[in-house]
């Protein structure tokens, strides 16, 4: 710790001493703050955890805000919960609050919560210093909660931020693929690959595309087959084959990298459903053991 700093602890030590009698609150409530603002965040915590002892729930809003900021830096959430909850139900509002229940919320992992609370910062304070974190923050929750219409709604917001973010230009891909839109999907997986080769969220866009895309083809083109077995018939399968197998390998090749970075069972079960079209039972028997 550099003597500056040490000089300065010191000193709020020495305050929150002399304060203690319960003669100057509100220099104790300063020097909390002040504690915040210099990274002595047990310290922070303490002085304003002193006025709360002292006060009790009827110690003001913004008291019970800093001692939650507080222990959310020092990452005790409970802590941080209970007092910044106690400061919204008393009807306190400030960005700094809203902000800090939304990154609580998101610790605990209470995503309801945490959209609330980001929609309520967005709402009340559209020109705060965290706006663009907020919106950003937002985005993702809406993708995470599956709320498409929600998540493309507010992509306008941050286009411009999302065009070097492959993760932010992922999320997108997720809500256009959810909302059939295609053609927006194939520009978002180029633009994506670009910027991030190895994206997951591209390579298993392109390998359920290329296998679903080979699969359907492969299914109707049989039983067309089946049904009215011609000769006229038996070359119109022909040709559909001819899309069907380079539309599998290429299927294949994205679910074996994928399956190569996370052998996930999902990737396996493709995979075994890949071979079973190639009539390699022996792949085919591995990779559906690994599906199970």
């Amino acid at each position: 710790m550099k003597i500056s700093k040490l000089i300065q602890r010191l000193i709020i030590i020495l305050v929150i001493q002399s304060c203690t009698g319960g003669a100057n609150l509100t220099k104790l409530s300063e020097d909390g703050e002040a504690a915040y603002q210099v990274g002595d965040y047990e310290l922070a915590l303490s002085s304003w955890e002193q006025i709360i002892d002292s006060k009790g729930k009827k110690a003001k809003a913004h008291v019970y805000v800093g001692a939650g900021k507080s222990a959310l830096a020092l990452k005790q959430d409970d802590n941080a919960r209970y007092y910044l909850e106690i400061a919204k139900e008393s009807g306190y509002s400030s960005p700094e609050m809203y902000e800090s229940l939304a990154r609580v919320y998101k610790n605990i992992d209470n995503l309801s919560k945490e959209i609330t609370a980001l929609e309520t910062y967005r709402e009340k304070y559209p020109e705060g210093d965290k706006i663009s974190t907020i919106t950003s923050r937002l985005f993702e929750t809406y993708v995470e909660s599956e709320n498409w219409d929600l998540g493309n709604d507010l992509w306008p917001e941050i286009e411009i931020q999302a065009q070097t973010n492959p993760k932010i230009l992922a999320n997108y891909l997720t809500i256009n693929k959810n909302l059939g839109k295609n053609i927006e999907c194939d520009k978002l997986a180029k633009q994506i690959t670009k910027l991030d080769a190895n994206n997951i969220t591209v390579l298993e866009y392109y390998a359920e595309k290329y296998f679903w895309k080979a699969e359907n083809l492969y299914v109707s083109e049989m039983k067309a087959y089946k049904n009215k077995k011609t000769n006229s018939q038996y070359k119109k399968l022909l040709k559909a084959l001819e899309e069907v197998w380079p539309n599998f390998q290429k299927s294949r090749d994205y679910f074996l990298k994928l399956y190569k970075i996370d052998p996930k069972p999902e990737y396996a079960k493709y995979l075994g459903n890949i071979y079973t079209r190639y009539e390699d039972k022996e792949k085919a028997a591995y990779y559906n053991k690994k599906a199970k």
